[in-house]
């Protein structure tokens, strides 16, 4: 049996299963600029979640353990707030 394109799709589809992860990851995607990248602090996911940080990091880690989303810092200093992109196929 060959795992076929809409085969990864159902796949990806079912890591957004909860109400935080659809949020969070329409976030993402709506405040993407032009190359896909977002800049959303910690505290923004959670004021439009309404989850504790803990929860979203949580949230967060499992999109991008999922390949759902890839993360870096958006700068050289410590206190940059991270980016965010949505994997597409």
């Amino acid at each position: 049996m060959s795992i076929t394109l809409e085969h990864i799709v159902a796949l990806q589809h079912n890591q957004l299963n909860t109400l935080p992860r659809k949020l969070i990851y329409l976030m993402i995607r709506n405040q993407a600029d032009k190359d896909g990248w977002a800049t959303i602090s910690g505290n923004d996911f959670s004021v439009a979640t309404t989850l504790p940080r803990r929860s979203v990091e949580g949230v967060l880690k499992h999109l991008i353990n999922t390949a759902m989303v890839e993360r870096r810092k958006s700068g050289d200093a410590h206190s940059s707030p991270f980016q965010y992109r949505i994997i597409t196929l």
